[in-house]
């Protein structure tokens, strides 16, 4: 693990790629406010919190803890649990999502939990901004990378966590409206944040953040994509796949309604990445029929 002191409170604990190779590096951000200890993200699970709560308990006993989600991806909230007593922020849609894929995606995943993890749903949910004034810290809803990312803004700092809005060298693409996509990135420019800091990318520049828009507005007009490197080659070809499973994961829960099962859905189609682009639109249209 890497800690960073970021600006005057912030404190950046970054997880190496080499302790969690499925993952690469991957980074949860501290704000140590007046009242309270922020938490960015939660990584994989209570263990992986100890070394923030460590810093915590150094720091400030009576100070109340904010845990903030960013998305509801497990890599991001599994350790929710190692602060029980605490608010869990994030988006109401954070709060549905989670709900229903928590549950499955650790019985998925079980092998990389760091610690023993119950899934904790946000408890403090909000639509489309939640400011703590005294605080100087301020939550945004960015829909994007997910449906429910969220990204938080201190502007005592000027530092911005994106969580996974912001990737190198493109973004995941989990989240079928591209359109909102741009906008939350260019919310983020236009935030004018000093220091910006992605989950697996670090600290991230304005150049990142137009490469990132350039290449959404590549899949959305479905336009040749020039790739900088293999990894970028690798995760466009997952992203165009998986925007072929959302959609007919749409159609399955129009048509199917409150029969439709997601867990039986995305167990169908878990291993896309070993799945040919028609191999697996063959898969989802039969799935429909």
């Amino acid at each position: 693990m890497f800690v960073k002191e970021i600006g005057e409170r912030g404190v950046l604990f970054t997880f190496s790629g080499r302790d969690f190779p499925y993952l690469g590096d991957t980074s949860v951000y501290l704000i140590n406010a007046g009242h309270y200890f922020f938490v960015c993200d939660t990584h994989l699970g209570p263990q992986s919190m100890e070394p923030v709560k460590k810093y915590m308990a150094v720091e400030g006993e009576k100070k109340q803890t904010i845990v903030f989600n960013s998305h509801s991806d497990w890599d991001h909230v599994w350790g929710n649990c190692a602060f029980e007593k605490a608010a869990i922020v994030g988006h109401e849609t954070c709060r549905r999502r989670l709900k229903e894929v928590g549950d499955f995606e650790l019985q998925i995943y079980s092998q990389y939990q760091n610690g023993n993890v119950k899934i904790l749903l946000p408890n403090l949910t909000f639509t489309s901004s939640l400011r703590y004034e005294d605080e100087e810290v301020e939550f945004l809803y960015a829909p994007g990378h997910t449906v429910d990312s969220v990204i938080c803004f201190d502007k005592k700092d000027s530092v911005l966590y994106v969580g996974d809005l912001v990737e190198y060298p493109i973004p995941y693409l989990d989240f079928l409206d591209l359109e909102a996509y741009i906008k939350s990135l260019e919310l983020i420019k236009n935030l004018h944040a000093k220091i910006i800091i992605s989950a697996h990318s670090g600290l991230v520049d304005e150049s990142l953040i137009d490469d990132n828009i350039s290449y959404i507005k590549s899949v959305l007009c479905s336009n040749p994509v020039d790739f900088k490197n293999g990894d970028a080659k690798s995760r466009h070809d997952y992203n165009i796949k998986n925007i072929m499973v959302l959609t007919y994961e749409k159609i399955s829960r129009a048509k199917l309604k409150e029969k439709f099962d997601y867990n039986s859905f995305r167990r169908r189609f878990l291993n896309i990445d070993n799945m040919s682009y028609r191999e697996l639109k063959k898969g989802l249209q039969n799935y429909n029929a």
